[in-house]
């Protein structure tokens, strides 16, 4: 048992980590909604499928939860980070596929191989494996190297008998100025799309609890107020409701209470500086409102 706020709450680990976890994911309507589109469109042989959504919306836990439920029938690599070049992606491809042995004579010729044989390697192994059609999922790709774009295109061409070798989830934030994007190029391939938003106001409460109930506790009361609170300080996004929960589950352990509070969560906020980094995208709590620890003139800039 852990020596932090978990011993308190009888928790067997801490439910509001930011490591993504399959076991955590919430279908709040737009998880469900995002999970079935790409259901769908993996079912009809897309060779392409996109998964969008603001940082902290949960497409790192979404991709996770992919795997879980695609492993049976598919080959299924994850990539965390697309910020790879064509031999690091080729590399990668072969070993997770299974495409190249696990032995010192394969890792000697995967580190020799030029892209050209990288490419010719891993086409004949989609070819001739006899292996379920592999499934990718690309997270961060908006991070993509345009030299890598090229290769993945290149990937996503290849077919037998009409039916595409391969098929790529790729996971990438939305168009935002000033802020990476998906090629237009790999866009304009995409044949199924998922939008991941916000919770709304009524889903938090239930993942809030969610959470906690993965995580072995017993219920924890948190009051209406509270939950508005929470939902209008992180404007429903789930990365944020986790760090205020944590703060907040730290604070009550601290003074042994098993209710969690508005101004558990406000003083979270205030520690976590979320008015000080207001942002266009959220709708930020408070407003008009003066939080401890924040200068008014930070939380109205």
């Amino acid at each position: 048992m852990h020596s932090g706020y978990e011993s308190f709450f009888g928790l067997f680990e801490r439910p509001f980590s930011l490591t993504p976890d399959a076991r955590y994911h919430f279908r709040s309507r737009a998880h469900a909604r995002a999970l079935g589109g790409l259901s769908t469109g993996l079912a009809r042989r897309a060779p392409v499928l996109l998964l969008t959504g603001d940082l902290g919306t949960g497409k790192s836990t979404l991709c996770r939860t992919l795997i879980r439920t695609f492993q049976q029938e598919s080959r299924v690599v994850y990539i965390s980070n697309a910020l790879l070049s064509p031999g690091e992606l080729y590399q990668r491809l072969l070993q997770q596929l299974g495409a190249a042995r696990q032995d010192a004579a394969a890792t000697d010729r995967l580190v020799a191989a030029g892209h050209d044989e990288l490419s010719r390697w891993l086409e004949d192994w989609l070819r001739t494996s006899g292996a379920p059609r592999p499934l990718i999922l690309l997270d961060e790709a908006h991070l993509l190297p345009q030299v890598t774009v090229e290769t993945l295109l290149g990937l996503l061409s290849l077919e037998s008998g009409e039916e595409p070798l391969l098929q790529v989830v790729l996971s990438s934030q939305p168009p935002t100025v000033g802020s990476p994007t998906l090629p237009r190029v790999l866009d304009d391939v995409v044949l199924h799309r998922a939008r991941l938003t916000a919770l709304d106001r009524d889903e938090c409460e239930p993942y809030i609890q969610h959470r906690l109930h993965v995580a072995g506790g017993a219920p924890i009361t948190i009051g209406p107020k509270a939950v508005d609170v929470v939902h209008a300080l992180s404007g429903g996004l789930p990365r944020l409701v986790n760090l205020l929960c944590e703060r907040a589950l730290q604070e009550a352990a601290a003074i042994r209470v098993r209710r969690l509070e508005p101004s558990m969560f406000e003083t979270a906020a205030a520690s976590l500086e979320l008015l000080r980094l207001r942002s266009k995208r959220f709708r930020w709590y408070g407003t008009h409102r003066v939080v401890p620890g924040v200068p008014v003139s930070a939380a109205h800039r």
